[in-house]
């Protein structure tokens, strides 16, 4: 059983690529989604609020584009 060189140099070609194609993708795709001077949205959140029976909290917040609950096991957001 000998080593198979040359398929494993083209696998290993292949996957150099198929990274680069990735990251040429990603630049092409994201360079105009963020912008250095823009600045954070304010994150508006009301008290918490104990829920009935557990000892678990929550809290809704809000940007101008998602609605938050917050808890003490996370945060959910969907867009509004």
């Amino acid at each position: 059983m000998g080593l198979d060189k040359g398929g494993t140099m083209k696998k290993y070609l292949f996957g150099l690529g198929a990274m680069l194609v990735g990251a040429g993708l990603m630049f092409v795709l994201m360079r105009g989604e963020v912008r250095a001077d823009s600045k954070p949205e304010p994150f508006v959140c009301s008290g918490f609020t104990e829920l009935s029976g557990t000892l678990e909290h929550v809290s809704h917040c809000e940007t101008k584009t998602l609605d938050c609950a917050v808890t003490n096991r996370g945060v959910s957001c969907e867009d509004k």
